[in-house]
């Protein structure tokens, strides 16, 4: 997350996959979600079409959702899979598989036709629907570069430019003499996987707990 992928990128992948035989699973949710300049999206299923064979002819599960993008309806829990080249005998059985679980609600289906078949020009609808869905990426646009800027100005951290998507992955840049300390101390990675094995408090805020929950704050947990 944070960069986009070039179409470069996609057929890379795409080779990668077919030469190890691997089933490809896209997550396409932030596919509005563009914000650098000279970006765009592009869906593996139409680069693997273009490539032709033998890539067109492998399996692939496109997916979406209405909890992301420009739409941002979390709490409607409505999203869709799209299979390309599924063996007949295996999407049978992902049918029966469904059919035994509990299907997304009825309005949630609503606004995820609503974000498959969105207002066309002409139509009554699409001026607005147009202004808002602009006014939203922008705002986002606005906001991911203000984050960028924000980690640029602290001393120490670096981030790149989010090109998209709603993550930014800072990355903090240790003084070299801070370096020599934790080499000098001989503290090695078990003593910090052990720390997530057990209870550990830091600071008398911080909880982490791998297997139960873990405390943000003495009032706040997140249980898994």
């Amino acid at each position: 997350m944070l960069q986009v992928l070039s179409r470069q990128n996609i057929e890379t992948i795409i080779k990668f996959a077919h030469k190890h035989h691997l089933f490809l699973m896209a997550d396409e949710v932030y596919q509005d979600n563009i914000y650098a300049e000279g970006s765009k999206f592009h869906s593996f299923k139409k680069v693997i079409n273009e490539m032709g064979a033998p890539y067109n002819q492998m399996e692939l599960a496109s997916f979406h959702s209405v909890s992301k993008g420009y739409m941002g309806e979390c709490g409607m829990r409505g999203g869709y899979v799209e299979f390309f080249n599924l063996d007949p005998q295996v999407f049978v059985l992902f049918k029966k598989m469904i059919s035994a679980k509990l299907c997304s609600t009825i309005l949630g289906q609503v606004v995820m036709d609503c974000v498959v078949n969105p207002p066309k020009p002409g139509e009554p609808s699409y001026d607005l629907w147009l202004k808002e869905k602009t006014a939203v990426l922008d705002s986002l646009k606005q906001r991911a570069t203000l984050v960028k800027q924000a980690y640029g100005s602290i001393e120490g951290i670096r981030c790149n430019e989010v090109q998209g998507a709603m993550y930014a992955f800072p990355q903090i840049e240790l003084p070299q003499k801070a370096i020599d300390k934790a080499k000098v101390s001989s503290v090695e990675v078990s003593f910090c996987l052990l720390t997530l094995q057990d209870d550990v408090w830091v600071k008398k805020k911080v909880l982490f707990n791998n297997e139960k929950f873990f405390f943000t704050t003495p009032f706040i947990a997140f249980f898994q």
